[in-house]
């Protein structure tokens, strides 16, 4: 399942990583446009769910980033720093055991600005850091061990990625500590960063379909609950019974 497991926090020396998280009402516009379409039928509106403080939807978006940041810390990998602006991501990062960063605001601030904010501050405080693991927060079917095998692979690869399912994004970025270079993340960021120097890992896209789920659409989050998804985003979404994992489709396909 997402999250951890029965190797929780085996320690991965000498990689951190950053995970960044916009407004919580501004994030996962796709996602939420996706599970709750303009209604078209006749009569009247069904009432409302009940909601916390911050909505149905900044608790699905938080609690995908919980279980992404439960399975890096369960990786091994340490300082975990989360940039973002929102109180509401920073106090619940915190109390999950990252150090919450809070986001310089500046007029051309980025998905990227703000990675590198959080690559910045382990440059600065973390000087035993070799390696800086940049990783999306909507991976809530992310496992520890993907992550570790992923980190094993990258031994002497000192700048590598994963591609996300569709080949295009970005799940995940290892660069060396000292790189103060801004990432690439964004449309086509796959092949940006490799045009940087980046070398994929797996580029067959054969393994690690958990790794490769970043949540957009209502789609892709079945996906993931196909693959299994953790506690925090069980919780929200309601699903009982026992946890499984499940191989997507196309991974199987693929014949690993």
């Amino acid at each position: 399942m997402g999250g951890e497991n029965s190797n929780d926090h085996v320690q991965t020396p000498a990689v951190a990583a950053v995970l960044v998280v916009k407004h919580l009402r501004a994030a996962k516009t796709r996602l939420a446009a996706s599970r709750n379409p303009p209604s078209t039928a006749p009569g009247p509106a069904a009432p409302a769910s009940p909601v916390t403080r911050i909505g149905e939807h900044g608790e699905l978006v938080l609690s995908m980033l919980l279980d992404t940041l439960a399975a890096v810390r369960s990786a091994g990998l340490g300082p975990i720093v989360v940039v973002s602006p929102d109180d509401d991501v920073l106090r619940a990062v915190a109390a999950a055991g990252a150090l919450a960063l809070p986001e310089v605001a500046r007029p051309d601030s980025s998905l990227n600005h703000a990675y590198a904010q959080g690559a910045e501050w382990i440059r600065a405080h973390r000087r035993d850091i070799r390696g800086v693991l940049m990783v999306q927060a909507d991976l809530p079917a992310a496992d520890a061990a993907s992550i570790r095998t992923v980190l094993d692979e990258c031994a002497e690869i000192p700048y590598a990625l994963v591609t996300d399912a569709g080949g295009d994004g970005t799940a995940l970025l290892l660069r060396p500590a000292d790189d103060v270079r801004l990432p690439r993340f964004g449309i086509g960021s796959a092949a940006a960063h490799r045009a940087d120097g980046a070398l994929e890992i797996d580029p067959a896209h054969r393994r690690w379909p958990d790794l490769r789920t970043d949540v957009d659409t209502a789609a892709d989050l079945e996906a993931a609950v196909a693959l299994g998804v953790g506690a925090h985003t069980r919780a929200v979404l309601g699903l009982d019974g026992p946890i499984t994992r499940r191989r997507a489709s196309w991974w199987s396909r693929a014949g690993r």
